[in-house]
């Protein structure tokens, strides 16, 4: 496709500006991105593929951008601790899928996503694996003691003393109140933006649609994000394992009807009774369809270096 068959607004110096604006970002992580990536991130500018890949050739004949095996980045990038990283993703990602079958057959999960470090591509040896987790309504709770009495049994639940590879189940909402509007910062949360956008959904496929669908702010940061594009780790549950999770379902809908109001109060308690669900850096939420754990919250601290390379540019 030729560029001045392109529209108006996806001239060559506004793509260039928002290839640089999308970079910036990655660059506080020292994360080098595919061009599919930087046109699926695009910062708030809406173009077709073929004027970011015209775009991106002539920023790096300028040297404004580092290519290298079909990667990009604002710098240089350090290519060993590039193949650790993913060494070390690959050590995570196989993790997951070996407990895969189980998360696939706990009751009254709507869906799963794989979120922070793992998927954004930026994990290495300290890092956890951390879940995105949708329950079916009025069951965030009683799902939340199942994971933490089954993930804990088999030793590889997140503690404070032991991080490296563990599962943390940080981010709770229930199916009903998928909305995540309220919990973006006041005017701009471009941390919050690329977190999002980065989910790689692992169970349901509908499931991860319905979240999109519920949170169109997306495309307000990323007018080219397509989430078919984060749909590659879902998997098909066999149709034994349906029938599985269903009799499971049935049988405890009278237990988990009368324990799920019981389980919130403890949960909830016990959540703001810990002194780092205080401090002023923690966004922590906790109520009936959402558990948010997030005691440091970097967003603040990473708008202002964002903003601050922005301006640099």
């Amino acid at each position: 496709m030729m560029l001045q068959n392109l529209p108006n607004n996806s001239n060559t110096e506004s793509i260039k500006k928002a290839i640089l604006n999308t970079m910036a970002f990655f660059s506080i992580y020292d994360l080098p991105i595919s061009l599919i990536s930087i046109h699926q991130y695009l910062y708030k500018t809406h173009s077709f593929f073929e004027a970011v890949e015209i775009a991106a050739s002539q920023l790096v004949n300028e040297g404004k951008l580092v290519t290298k095996n079909q990667l990009y980045a604002l710098n240089a990038w350090d290519d060993t601790k590039l193949e650790a990283n993913r060494m070390e993703i690959a050590k995570r990602w196989r993790k997951v899928n070996r407990y895969y079958w189980l998360l696939s057959l706990i009751p009254f999960i709507h869906h799963i996503s794989i979120i922070n470090s793992l998927a954004m591509g930026n994990a290495d040896f300290e890092s956890d694996i951390d879940f995105f987790v949708v329950t079916k309504p009025n069951r965030l709770y009683f799902v939340r003691t199942i994971v933490i009495i089954l993930f804990r049994i088999l030793g590889v639940y997140k503690t404070k003393r032991h991080i490296n590879e563990r599962f943390c189940f940080g981010f709770y909402v229930t199916s009903n109140r998928l909305s995540l509007a309220k919990v973006l910062l006041p005017d701009d949360d471009p941390h919050f933006a690329f977190w999002f956008g980065h989910f790689a959904p692992l169970l349901n496929k509908d499931g991860y649609k319905q979240l999109i669908l519920a949170n169109p702010w997306i495309y307000t940061y990323f007018p080219n994000f397509d989430f078919d594009l984060r749909l590659t780790q879902i998997k098909q549950k066999n149709i034994l394992m349906r029938i599985i999770k269903g009799i499971f379902e049935v049988t405890l809908v009278l237990p988990t009807m009368i324990l799920e109001p019981v389980l919130r109060g403890i949960h909830i308690r016990h959540t703001f009774n810990l002194p780092e669900n205080h401090w002023p850096t923690s966004t922590t939420v906790a109520n009936a369809h959402m558990l948010k754990l997030h005691a440091l919250d970097p967003r603040i601290d990473i708008r202002q270096k964002f903003y601050a390379l922005l301006q640099s540019l």
